[in-house]
C-alpha cells in the first residue's frame, strides 16, 4: 500500500507582489484550502518535488526569469499525472509572458483567470483543480493496484509452474511468457509466433487442437485440452492448454488468454500405468499362475507413483513454507537488531544520567525509564529467539516467576475476547531451560489456542511437578506447564499429528504448521518433551514437561550491578568500532569515565587504517556492519596482532556465526547497561594480562 504525502492536498501560492499572496490564501482559507506561499520560481519547484495538488501563479511572477526548469518538471511527470496550474494573466500581458503562457498552457493542464478576478471565480478554479488532481491521485492508485495484481500473478504462476499467454484474435498475435515459451521447447528470448505454436503441434493432434479453440470463440466458452508438441530438438512432449475469450461490450470475441502445463510426467505415469493394465489382462487370459504376481508387481508400481506423487507435493508445500518462515525470520531478526542499537542507546545514556546526575528526582525518573528499557529488551531477545536456529541456553530459572512475568504480553496478543487464568504452583523447584525459548513456546501454544476459540473463551495456565515414567521420558520428577483452551477441541485422527512439522488444520495461508512443532522441539532440547491432550467438545490441552535444575545451579538475574570504579593506574587503550552513531558515542563517553583512553571509527574501514597506524590495548566492535563486517576486521586484525583481545558488542540473531571467528574472545549482547560494559572490558583484558582501571 502506498505512503500519504501530507503535501499532496496543498494549494502552491507565487505572487511576488504586493498582498496578493495573503488575500489568496485568505479568500482560499474559506473553503478550507491548504496553501503555501512561495517567494519565487526556485522555491515553487523545490515545492513542487516535495508535493502539492495545484498551484496558483500571477503572471508578474514569471517576469524575465526562466521557465525552463517547470518545463523540466512538467515533462517529467508519471503517466498518471497532469499536473493543473491555474495562471492570473493581465489582459495586456507583455511578448514575453504571452510566450510562457502558450508554454504552460502546452506543457500542463492550466487554467487562465484574466484579472481581475472576483474571488468566487479564484475559489471555484482553486477548487476544479483540486478535484482533477484527486482524480489523478485515484488514478495513481488504480495504476498501483494494477501492478500489484499482476505481480501476485506472476507469482501465482511461477508457483504452480504455469506458462501464460495471450492471443490478439484480429491480428493473431500471441504473447508467451518464458515459462509458456519453454514448454514448446524455446527459450526466453526466442521469437514464438502463434504459427510457430500450431506448427509444433504433432500432426495427429492438430485438428482436434483447431477444433477446439474454433468452439471456444464460436460458444464464448472456456476451453481445456492436452496435446503432443514436438520441440526444436526433436523430442515430444505432453502440454496442456487452457484458456477463456475475453469480449467486447457488444459481446465479440477480442482476445483469448489462457496458461500452459507441462505434463509429460504426469501422461508417462499413466501411460505406464495403462501398460501394466494391459499386460495384466494378457497374462490373466495366457497364465493364470501369474496373476497374482503380476497383480503385485503392479499395486507396487502403483504405490510407488502415488507415494511419489504425495511426496513431491508435501515437499513442495514444505518448501515453501520453510521459505516463507526463513523470510520472516530474517525480518523479525533485522527488526530486533536494529532495536537492541536504539534500546542501546537509551539504556547507555540513562546509566551516563545515573550515574553523573547528583539530583535524586532525576535518579529516580532516569531508573523508571531503565526499566521501561528493561522491558523491551526482553522483548527483543523474543523476537531473536524466534529469528534464530540456534541452541538453547539451559540455565537454572524461577518457572512461577517467569509465568508472571509473561502475562501481560500474552494479554497483549491474545485480546480482550481471551479470558486469561493462571493456576501456578507456588512451591516449584528451579527448572533448567531457556527462558526466552520458554516464553517463545507459551505464546506459540496460546496464540494457537486463541485460533481455537474463534469466538472466545477462557485460557488456563497451570504450572506442577509431576511424575514421569519411562515410556515418556527418563523416570523422575519434572515440572510441567499446561496450557488448557475450552474451545471445540482436535479430532482424535488429527491429534498425534499435532507435533508433525508444517501440519496445520487452518486453511491456506492462516498457518504455518510450525508453531507446535516449534515448542517441541524446544522441550526435547530442554531434556523434556511435549504432549497434547483433547476430547472434541470439550478444548484441549498441551503439555510442557521440563527438567529440574540441578542443586547447585544458580538461579539466573536479569543483570548484575557492580559498583563502577575510576582510573587510577595505567589507561588502556581500547579501540571502539561501531557503524551507529549514538551507540558509539555512549560506549566511548562510558569507556572514558571508567578511565580509559578510547578511540572510535565508525566502520571497518576506519577501523583497519587506525589498527595500522597503532595497537590498541583492546578492540570493541559491532558484529554486523556494512562494508567490512566486524569478523573481517577481526580476522584482519588478528594477523596482524595474534594476541590483540576483542570484545564483540552486539545485537545480531545468528550467534553459530558469532562462534566461528570469536575464538576465545568475549560477546556482549546489546543492549547492555554500562556496569556491564566495565565487567566485560575488565575480563577482555584481564583475560590476556592487560591492567585497566
Amino acid at each position: 500500500m502506498e505512503r500519504s504525502n501530507p503535501n499532496e492536498d496543498r494549494i502552491l501560492i507565487l505572487a511576488p507582489r504586493g498582498r496578493d499572496a495573503q488575500v489568496i490564501v485568505h479568500v482560499l482559507a474559506q473553503d478550507g484550502l491548504r496553501c503555501t506561499v512561495c517567494a519565487g520560481l526556485d522555491q515553487l519547484m523545490e515545492e513542487l518535488e516535495a508535493g502539492a495538488a495545484s498551484s496558483l501563479i500571477a503572471e508578474e511572477a514569471l517576469h524575465d526569469v526562466s521557465v525552463a526548469p517547470l518545463a523540466a518538471w512538467l515533462s517529467r511527470q508519471a503517466s498518471w499525472s497532469d499536473f493543473p496550474f491555474v495562471l492570473m494573466a493581465s489582459k495586456h500581458s507583455r511578448p514575453g509572458n504571452i510566450a510562457t503562457r502558450a508554454l504552460l498552457e502546452s506543457l500542463s493542464n492550466a487554467v487562465i483567470l484574466e484579472r481581475p478576478v472576483k474571488a468566487e471565480t479564484l475559489r471555484r478554479a482553486a477548487a476544479s483543480a483540486l478535484r482533477a488532481r484527486k482524480r489523478q491521485y485515484q488514478a495513481r492508485r488504480d495504476l498501483h493496484d494494477r501492478i500489484q495484481s499482476e505481480e501476485r500473478l506472476r507469482m501465482a504462476l511461477q508457483a504452480g509452474h504455469l506458462g501464460s499467454w495471450e492471443l490478439h484474435l484480429d491480428e493473431q498475435v500471441l504473447e508467451a511468457s518464458a515459462k509458456c515459451k519453454s514448454d514448446f521447447g524455446r527459450g526466453p528470448l526466442d521469437p514464438f509466433t502463434y504459427d510457430d505454436l500450431t506448427a509444433s503441434i504433432h500432426p495427429s493432434d492438430r485438428e482436434r487442437h483447431a477444433a477446439a479453440i474454433e468452439s471456444a470463440i464460436a460458444s464464448l466458452r472456456e476451453f481445456d485440452i492436452e496435446f503432443r508438441a514436438i520441440w526444436p530438438d526433436g523430442t515430444m512432449h505432453w502440454v496442456q492448454m487452457q484458456g477463456k475469450i475475453s469480449r467486447d461490450t457488444e459481446q465479440r470475441p477480442l482476445h483469448m488468454v489462457g496458461v500452459t502445463l507441462d505434463v509429460t510426467e504426469r501422461r508417462e505415469a499413466e501411460r505406464s500405468l495403462q501398460e501394466s493394465q494391459r499386460a495384466l489382462v494378457q497374462l490373466n487370459e495366457t497364465l493364470e499362475s501369474r496373476i497374482e504376481e503380476r497383480t503385485a508387481a503392479l499395486a507396487q508400481a502403483n504405490d510407488r507413483l502415488m507415494n511419489e506423487i504425495t511426496e513431491r507435493e508435501r515437499a513442495q508445500i514444505a518448501l515453501i513454507q520453510t521459505q516463507k518462515m526463513e523470510a520472516i525470520g530474517r525480518l523479525t531478526g533485522g527488526i530486533a537488531h536494529d532495536f537492541n542499537n536504539l534500546l542501546s542507546i537509551i539504556q547507555g545514556n540513562l546509566d551516563l544520567i545515573d550515574l553523573v546526575s547528583m539530583d535524586e528526582r532525576v535518579k529516580r525518573m532516569a531508573n523508571a525509564a531503565r526499566r521501561a528499557t528493561g522491558r523491551g529488551a526482553k522483548l527483543t531477545k523474543q523476537m531473536l529467539a524466534f529469528a534464530r536456529s540456534q541452541r538453547l541456553d539451559l540455565k537454572a530459572i524461577d518457572l512461577t516467576v517467569a509465568m508472571e512475568g509473561i502475562g501481560e504480553l500474552l494479554a497483549a496478543s491474545l485480546g480482550a475476547s481471551i479470558e486469561i487464568a493462571f493456576e501456578l504452583s507456588r512451591d516449584l523447584p528451579l527448572v533448567k531451560a531457556d527462558l526466552n525459548q520458554i516464553e517463545l513456546a507459551l505464546l506459540n501454544l496460546t496464540i494457537n489456542a486463541r485460533d481455537a476459540m474463534a469466538h472466545g473463551g477462557k485460557l488456563t495456565i497451570r504450572t506442577s511437578m509431576q511424575h514421569a515414567t519411562q515410556d515418556l521420558l527418563p523416570e523422575g520428577e519434572y515440572a510441567v506447564i499446561s496450557v488448557t483452551d475450552n474451545g471445540p477441541g482436535i479430532n482424535s485422527e488429527i491429534l498425534p499429528k499435532v507435533f508433525d512439522p508444517f501440519f496445520t488444520t487452518k486453511g491456506p495461508g492462516k498457518g504455518t504448521g510450525l508453531g507446535l512443532s516449534q515448542v517441541y522441539g524446544i522441550a526435547q532440547q530442554s531434556g523434556g518433551t511435549a504432549r497434547a491432550f483433547s476430547k472434541p467438545g470439550h478444548g484441549a490441552t498441551v503439555e510442557i514437561w521440563l527438567p529440574l535444575a540441578a542443586p547447585g545451579d544458580a538461579l539466573i538475574s536479569e543483570s548484575t550491578e557492580e559498583p563502577l570504579s575510576e582510573s587510577d593506574g595505567n589507561r588502556a587503550r581500547i579501540l571502539v568500532v561501531e557503524d551507529e552513531p549514538a551507540v558509539r558515542q555512549f560506549m566511548v563517553e562510558s569507556l572514558e569515565i571508567l578511565g580509559y583512553s578510547v578511540s572510535q571509527a565508525e566502520n571497518g574501514e576506519a577501523a583497519l587504517d587506525q589498527l595500522d597506524s597503532a595497537r590498541p590495548d583492546l578492540v570493541i566492535t559491532d558484529f554486523l556492519m556494512p562494508g567490512i563486517s566486524g569478523a573481517e576486521v577481526v580476522a584482519r586484525a588478528l594477523e596482524k596482532f595474534p594476541d590483540l583481545p576483542v570484545l564483540f558488542a552486539t545485537g545480531y540473531a545468528d550467534m553459530d556465526a558469532i562462534d566461528k571467528v570469536m575464538g576465545n574472545n568475549i560477546v556482549l549482547k546489546k543492549p547492555f547497561h554500562i556496569n556491564e560494559l566495565s565487567r566485560h572490558v575488565r575480563l577482555a583484558l584481564g583475560r590476556h594480562g592487560m591492567q585497566h582501571p
